[in-house]
């Protein structure tokens, strides 16, 4: 009975051991965060970690980018200024931005004429043949060389080039134009 009586005895303070542990952690755990709460500089997520070859690694791309960034502004004042040297025009790159680019005008013009020549084309090939549009295309070329061979033996043109295709494009657009407000 003895032993017995030992044995529940040391099962007792055993058990009161376990439960005062826990009584221990739980404080703990509460001491810790009432810790946490009072400390405000100390952040509850943790920190990153960087190492000092990333450290530095960051500061060359950093150091690199304001260098680019630099020469590129260097160039853009060296272009602005060379612009502005030319005696008569001066600076046209603001002018430039601010219109729209021939390509623009020439795509739109291109998809209008596009939309008028598929409807007639489609008429047109099915009544043709093969022959009659072999026939077609090689009088068309034919005409364009014909009219670029007169352009260039033109006198006018041999004078000024420029000025004689700034006309023709106006009257090109005059004549589309013309043609839209028909329709």
């Amino acid at each position: 009975m003895a032993k017995t009586k030992r044995n529940i005895r040391v099962k007792a303070k055993a058990a009161a051991g376990v439960a005062k542990q826990k009584v221990q952690q739980v404080q703990a755990k509460l001491n810790k965060a009432m810790r946490q709460d009072t400390l405000l500089h100390k952040t509850l997520s943790p920190k990153k970690t960087i190492t000092k070859k990333e450290k530095s690694a960051e500061k060359h791309t950093k150091l690199l980018k304001r260098f680019v960034e630099i020469k590129k502004e260097l160039k853009e004042e060296q272009a602005r200024k060379n612009r502005q040297k030319t005696k008569v025009i001066g600076d046209l790159k603001p002018l430039r931005d601010a219109l729209p680019s021939l390509g623009e005008i020439y795509k739109l013009v291109k998809t209008q004429r596009n939309v008028k020549k598929d409807e007639s084309a489609l008429e047109e090939v099915e009544s043709l043949s093969a022959k009659k549009k072999i026939k077609k295309k090689r009088n068309e070329y034919v005409s364009k060389v014909q009219s670029f061979e007169k352009l260039i033996k033109d006198k006018n043109f041999k004078k000024n080039p420029r000025e004689i295709i700034a006309n023709h494009v106006r009257n090109r657009y005059q004549t589309m134009e013309e043609e839209e407000s028909m329709e």
